[in-house]
């Protein structure tokens, strides 16, 4: 879902997927645009609504969701989608059920042309 994001439907749509019983599990959610000056709170939340996840590979790209980057093996942060773009050839996403959401501007179904 890469035309919406708020901090509920980004909420909705990480619990739903990590109920999935699948293994190899992906997530690459963008920064949560219009949120005014709880979007540092905002973020921070679903980052940590994630800490427990330790088998969820997690993505997170945009000024955002950087601002609360923490260090866990299986996080890792982008400021921008370029940043994400030069780095993705390390990572491997084939057998990976894979979650994209972010908000419309950051138009992360470029993620599509790379994985």
């Amino acid at each position: 879902d890469a035309y919406n994001a708020n901090p509920s439907s980004m909420k909705v749509a990480l619990e739903n997927f990590i109920q999935l019983s699948r293994d190899n599990k992906v997530v690459i959610i963008g920064d949560m645009f219009e949120l005014g000056e709880e979007s540092l709170y905002e973020h921070k939340e679903i980052v940590a609504s994630l800490l427990k996840e330790d088998t969820l590979s997690c993505y997170f790209i945009g000024n955002d969701f950087y601002s609360n980057k923490i260090a866990k093996n299986n996080f890792h942060f982008y400021q921008d989608f370029a940043e994400f773009s030069r780095s993705i050839e390390d990572f491997t996403f084939e057998n990976n059920l894979i979650l994209i959401k972010g908000s419309r501007g950051m138009a992360l179904e470029r993620v599509l042309e790379l994985i």
